[in-house]
């Protein structure tokens, strides 16, 4: 039996020449894995060059799609687009009233679109309906995604507004409503490149990537915010959706399409596998995280079982059973012993051969030589990054998805950790666990760019499928620490996991 794709209501107008508008989001949601239900505002007639004919669908008729759709299955998430009329705008407002009533945790994506991006640039909207929108549908919406000609003429703002003053300019629009603004490029000129911003009342967050010369760009609008819901129906949290919506625009723009004398459509590309197309977190501050070199390599033959302990006794007994990577975290930072601990545990890394990873502690690792250290998402902010890569230590660092993995790819480390994949029982874990089939799409991504390392709720039972994932290093606490044979148990890991990465890199050669 098939399994039942998330459901996406997009709302728009219909493009006769294909290349944006509902066949857009249709093509979008349908490469992504979604189901693309449309209500129709308005049908237009165009085509690559100019836009000839706007003509808004009755009240009646708009109505009816929504009422029908309600009465059979409810979205995972809602895209609205162009909206043509004031009329249209009101009832709009109307049903995501509704919706935001009766299932309030459904997601809106408002992409305000208000003239073609066809050479012509026709305006598709009545000035009374553009001059409403705010008014009408951002109280209903959680995020709403303007170019820079919308956004400045939804606010009177100027789009070359220095990033940094953004926030107290839009101060009113917070107060009003929830709804995070994704402006949409153009809005920083003193950084190179393509640079989408996320706006809410409490951060900045920059999403750049490199400015491709491409001439294929119609519907760029229409597929981000698509993507971006259809990421959102699927049930990631909104930074990974963000960050895997534009990855997927930059994937779709590098294939696009030359169909008609002016632009093209954009390409569909696929689920966001290659990591070249990942964007690149910035904040007006620090416009990148980033290491001028990479971080020294893992030595991949020494990478497999990989256990996590919290004592000098279990780190020597997993190295006396042949594990070649290990970590030692010790969770108080006020531990008497806490130095001498970590000079044990080099030591042993030495004796053993073994590549041993230092939790959290980065100063000491530094100062007794260690092999390497380990951070957490929350380190990154106060570790100092170039004393650790210029010391020579090997750098691994934990994520949870894909807008993590987007944060840490500018510095180069040795490995990442992909976690938490199922629910734990060391630790209460801010984010939901990533299951195997997410697990399996990180692995893709960071194939042959990062080591990988899956760590959370990884036991003896779960151990083969996640193997079989294509990671580098499964990362194991309690599978062994509580085992009645923590021995015979850790040597059985390490073949379990060999025998099932052996035959994964068999099935890479053919």
């Amino acid at each position: 039996m098939s399994i039942k794709p998330p459901v996406v209501w997009c709302v728009g107008g219909s493009d006769s020449s294909a290349h944006a508008g509902l066949q857009a989001d249709l093509r979008t949601g349908q490469d992504l894995n979604c189901h693309v239900q449309t209500i129709i505002t308005c049908i237009t007639a165009q085509n690559s060059k100019e836009v000839r004919s706007v003509e808004p669908v009755s009240l009646t008729m708009f109505d009816e799609q929504w009422q029908t759709l309600l009465d059979d299955v409810p979205p995972n998430a809602i895209k609205v687009s162009l909206l043509p009329s004031i009329e249209i705008v009101k009832a709009c407002s109307n049903w995501l009233k509704l919706i935001k009533i009766y299932f309030p945790k459904v997601q809106v994506i408002f992409d305000p679109v208000m003239a073609a991006s066809s050479e012509s640039g026709n305006q598709l909207q009545q000035t009374d309906a553009g001059a409403s929108l705010l008014d009408y549908i951002l109280p209903y919406v959680d995020v709403i995604t303007p170019n820079l000609m919308e956004f400045s003429a939804l606010t009177g703002l100027s789009g070359e507004l220095a990033i940094e003053d953004l926030q107290a300019k839009m101060a009113s629009y917070f107060e009003a409503s929830e709804s995070r603004w994704l402006l949409k490029g153009g809005h920083c000129s003193h950084l190179d490149g393509s640079t989408d911003w996320l706006v809410d009342r409490n951060s900045i967050i920059g999403f750049a990537s490199e400015r491709l010369s491409v001439h294929n760009t119609r519907g760029t609008g229409c597929t981000l915010s698509t993507a971006l819901a259809s990421f959102i129906a699927h049930g990631y949290d909104f930074l990974d959706a963000m960050t895997m919506a534009k990855a997927y625009i930059t994937g779709a723009l590098k294939t696009g399409v030359q169909i008609g004398e002016g632009a093209g459509p954009l390409g569909r590309p696929g689920w966001p596998l290659q990591i070249e197309n990942l964007p690149t977190i910035v904040t007006p501050n620090n416009p990148t995280m980033s290491i001028s070199l990479p971080f020294a390599k893992m030595d991949l033959d020494k990478m497999g079982l990989y256990p996590v302990v919290d004592s000098i006794a279990w780190l020597e007994l997993v190295l006396k059973q042949g594990v070649k990577l290990a970590q030692l975290r010790i969770k108080d930072p006020d531990d008497e012993y806490l130095e001498s601990k970590i000079q044990q545990a080099i030591s042993l890394g030495k004796e053993y051969d073994a590549q041993v990873f230092i939790n959290d502690y980065w100063q000491q690792a530094i100062a007794f030589g260690a092999y390497g250290v380990h951070l957490g998402q929350e380190d990154l902010d106060v570790a100092d990054l170039a004393q650790i890569q210029a010391a020579g230590l090997r750098l691994g660092i934990s994520t949870h998805g894909y807008y993590e993995i987007a944060r840490v790819q500018s510095i180069q480390p040795s490995y990442i950790a992909l976690g938490h994949i199922f629910p734990t029982q060391t630790k209460d874990m801010p984010s939901q666990p990533q299951g195997l089939t997410r697990l399996a799409y990180y692995a893709t991504l960071l194939k042959g760019v990062f080591p990988t390392v899956a760590i959370g709720g990884i036991n003896a039972e779960r151990l083969s499928a996640v193997a079989q994932t294509g990671v580098d290093s499964v990362a194991l606490v309690t599978a062994i620490t509580k085992a009645v044979e923590p021995e015979a148990a850790t040597r059985s890991l390490i073949c379990l996991f060999e025998m099932h990465s052996n035959t994964q890199r068999n099935k890479g050669g053919k």
